[in-house]
């Protein structure tokens, strides 16, 4: 099982910098960050996710880095492309572009325009996410839809170059796009209210996983080629919360066919212990784990 963090970009560069050192000495994989417009108002600050990570690429040399999630909401295939072309490079290959439909609020509707529904916003982020892949992959593109256009522009992707796609989706139409297009797909302990058992989280976990195999094999992909990380510790689930919990997730999370999991990178009043036991789990898990640059 491959061990991720969920990493905040929410304060001053200097003071999170130290946190992403920390979380390459002792040994996460990869550091996810969210890719917001809007301020949370619970948040200090909150970077720009490309040049965030453009800047931890730059400051660490092995722990792999992702958005989680960038979307159409206020991201231009085109400029989302030349952007993550540009943080592959400095990361020496480490990045994996995490891509979702996005929902109503806040981001959605700051650049203005006509709100859509979900069925469209489906079916925008299918186009996006197609067309954001070969806009990755080609020297030069043309790449015309219902959403978007780019005429005949040269942004110097490879598929030798190109970063993995991890897609986030819990439902049939985002994982129709996953099975099209993603090297990972991504889901979360989606039960939302802490007094809920953390079993309810893992059921909806292992329905979404048993969903996601039917709807590769109905394009004719075989289930097993897309790995699964499941983000723990916004619902139900805490593995931080002791080395018993942690390792009950990882098995029993394992048995569910997901590959990596990825906790919240511990703040607060309990950061101290959630972090050497952190530290402790992945002394052993990271052994046999393989290194950022697996994914496609």
């Amino acid at each position: 099982m491959q061990i991720d963090a969920v990493m905040w970009p929410d304060r001053r560069w200097r003071d999170v910098a130290g946190e992403w050192r920390a979380a390459e000495q002792i040994g996460i994989v990869r550091g996810w960050v969210y890719d917001h417009l809007n301020l949370h108002p619970r948040h200090e600050r909150w970077h720009e996710a490309t040049t965030f990570l453009a800047a931890v690429a730059a400051s660490t040399s092995t722990v792999g880095i992702g958005t989680m999630v960038t979307t159409p909401n206020f991201r231009h295939p085109a400029l989302t492309a030349k952007a993550m072309l540009t943080v592959q490079d400095v990361a020496q290959g480490r990045l994996v572009v995490g891509v979702g439909a996005g929902g109503s609020g806040a981001d959605s509707d700051a650049l203005g325009g006509t709100p859509i529904g979900r069925a469209d916003r489906m079916a925008r982020f299918e186009e996006w996410t197609g067309q954001l892949r070969e806009l990755l992959r080609r020297e030069r593109s043309n790449v015309s839809g219902r959403w978007t256009t780019v005429v005949d522009t040269r942004l110097g992707g490879s598929p030798a170059h190109a970063p993995a796609i991890a897609v986030a989706a819990t439902g049939t139409k985002g994982m129709r796009v996953a099975a099209q297009f993603a090297d990972l797909w991504i889901t979360q302990d989606v039960a939302q209210d802490p007094r809920v058992a953390a079993a309810t989280a893992h059921a909806e976990i292992a329905r979404q996983s048993l969903l996601l195999d039917r709807v590769c094999e109905g394009i004719g992909r075989d289930p097993s080629s897309l790995p699964r990380l499941a983000v723990l510790g916004y619902g139900s689930e805490r593995p931080l919360a002791s080395r018993t919990a942690f390792e009950d997730a990882i098995d029993r999370y394992a048995a569910l066919g997901i590959s990596t999991i990825a906790v919240l990178w511990p703040r607060g009043e309990d950061a101290d212990r959630q972090l050497t036991l952190l530290a402790d789990v992945l002394q052993d898990a990271n052994a046999t784990s393989g290194a950022p640059g697996d994914l496609p």
